[in-house]
């Protein structure tokens, strides 16, 4: 199993550098009891799109407005910082997610001193990315190298392959791979 013997849903689940938040989304879903939900900030507006869509999904789902606002925190955090409004009178989270953060390295230490910060013992830190050619491959693999100094192992992984990312503006086959890591606390 990829997530290893942890109870499902999860307890209290941080997400890291969420853009649209769907793994967040996926979390409420599920059940998870709390979701925080975070980004660097940019603008309110920002923000105000992920509030957005949490409560159009949650009113999909038939999740009220009530339940929601006690299971759910949209929150500004720039990693490496206070991790006081990630950590909530609630404390840490058993899981901590992290979906395509890890491309630019000179970011790593910080987003391994908030994840170290906000893990509860036992906790599984999941981070999935690919390659966006900014960098070589061996430097954002450089992440994982990094973690285990901070006391997390890599226990489980997904690599999903297809013929290349497409859109505006991209055409890269090489960008068709897409990774996914679960770490433990060593």
């Amino acid at each position: 199993d990829l997530f290893g013997d942890i109870t499902w849903p999860p307890r209290r689940c941080i997400e890291f550098g969420a853009g649209a938040a769907l793994p967040s989304l996926a979390l409420i879903r599920e059940g998870t009891h709390e979701v925080v939900i975070s980004d660097m900030y940019v603008n309110d507006q920002a923000f105000d799109a992920i509030r957005m869509s949490v409560d159009a999904n949650a009113d999909a789902w038939g999740l009220s407005s009530e339940v929601i606002n006690s299971r759910v925190s949209v929150v500004p955090h720039s990693w490496g910082e206070d991790i006081d409004k990630l950590c909530g009178s609630d404390g840490r989270a058993d899981l901590l997610i992290a979906s395509d953060c890890i491309y630019n390295p000179m970011h790593h230490r910080a987003l391994l001193e908030s994840a170290i910060g906000t893990m509860n013992d036992g906790g599984l830190f999941v981070v999935g990315y690919s390659f966006h050619g900014n960098v070589s491959p061996n430097e954002v693999l450089a992440f994982f190298d990094l973690a285990l100094e901070f006391g997390l192992e890599v226990t489980n992984g997904l690599d999903v392959e297809s013929d290349g990312q497409r859109g505006i503006g991209s055409n890269d086959a090489s960008r068709g791979a897409v990774h996914l890591r679960v770490l433990e606390k060593r």
